[in-house]
């Protein structure tokens, strides 16, 4: 029986061959960052979550891929943008396993126990153990929202113990045509996260306090939650995941200038990218600095590279 000769795949016009990719750090064969780690990866008692804005996960630059490389005590979550509608579920490690949970599934109806307040694009019910939030697109930095404050027992039980957070979107409806009945927006679970107790997200807003004030105020810090994106996007995860709002917030001061601003825009001076963000934290924490400038430098021979790519790439135009 005759086989098929095996041989180079002929490309058709236009079509490029795909580069051999890194199963690990996703990199490209020839750039891959897997042997620049000068150890094994960190075991640190803080550990970290990142939520990754999926356009981030595909940047060739993403600085994530360095973080999953050198940090073992690290977890990373896609949250994509509210389409049309989303629900969010929380429930405190204390409230797990109860029949309070019954009522608080997306789209069921809530019990007389809980606590509801509707505002614009937003509703919120809550109970001592459980939080649920409805939002619509748009909902944005809205200041008339009024959310559980960080003193209410809700959030003191969170914050403690720790919580599990579970995120439904619900599509905008497909239109109706002719006499067909349009169809009802249809679930998609897209994730649920354990949030451990003590922790804190480290971002940059108006409401954070660095990790010196947060420690002189008795705020306990075992784990990050970090934003992993653009700015724009950064931003509008974090309007569009309320129950962040229950968490304590912490901030890094930057004392030196981001690698990042050789290779990729940054908004204003004193960003950082999220891998120099958790190594800044961390220090501050207590965990050991120079493995962490280990993990550090291979960020470092990233953007390194990439520049020079860049310089290569442009070349000047000789007057003839």
């Amino acid at each position: 029986m005759a086989t098929a000769a095996s041989g180079p795949q002929l490309l058709e016009p236009g079509q490029r061959r795909r580069r051999p990719m890194c199963a690990v750090c996703t990199k490209p064969l020839r750039v891959c960052l897997c042997g620049r780690l000068r150890g094994p990866p960190l075991d640190t008692a803080v550990g970290v979550t990142v939520l990754q804005h999926p356009t981030e996960a595909r940047h060739p630059l993403s600085s994530v891929r360095v973080a999953r490389l050198g940090l073992r005590n690290l977890a990373v979550t896609q949250v994509a943008d509210v389409a049309h509608r989303a629900s969010f579920l929380l429930t405190t490690n204390l409230g797990l396993g109860g029949g309070e949970t019954e009522n608080a599934e997306a789209g069921a109806a809530i019990g007389e126990a809980w606590t509801v307040e509707t505002m614009d694009k937003c509703s919120i019910a809550y109970t001592e153990k459980q939080l649920r939030i409805d939002i619509e697109r748009g909902v944005g930095a809205n200041p008339k929202i009024r959310w559980p404050s960080r003193s209410s027992p809700l959030a003191k039980l969170a914050v403690s113990n720790g919580f599990t957070v579970t995120k439904t979107q619900k599509n905008k409806p497909a239109r109706s045509t002719g006499e067909e009945a349009s169809p009802s927006p249809e679930l998609q679970h897209e994730f649920t996260i354990a949030i451990p107790p003590h922790s804190a997200l480290l971002f940059p807003c108006q409401r954070a306090t660095t990790i010196d004030a947060a420690s002189d105020c008795q705020v306990l810090v075992k784990h990050l939650i970090v934003l992993d994106g653009t700015w724009a996007k950064a931003h509008r995860m974090y309007h569009e995941n309320p129950w962040l709002q229950l968490v304590p917030h912490v901030k890094v001061e930057a004392d030196r200038v981001s690698l990042y601003g050789e290779v990729r825009h940054e908004p204003k001076a004193g960003c950082m990218s999220t891998i120099e963000s958790i190594v800044v934290a961390m220090k501050e924490l207590g965990e050991d600095e120079t493995g962490l400038d280990r993990v550090l430098a291979v960020f470092e021979s990233m953007i390194a590279e990439q520049r020079r790519c860049k310089d290569e790439n442009w070349k000047p135009k000789l007057k003839s």
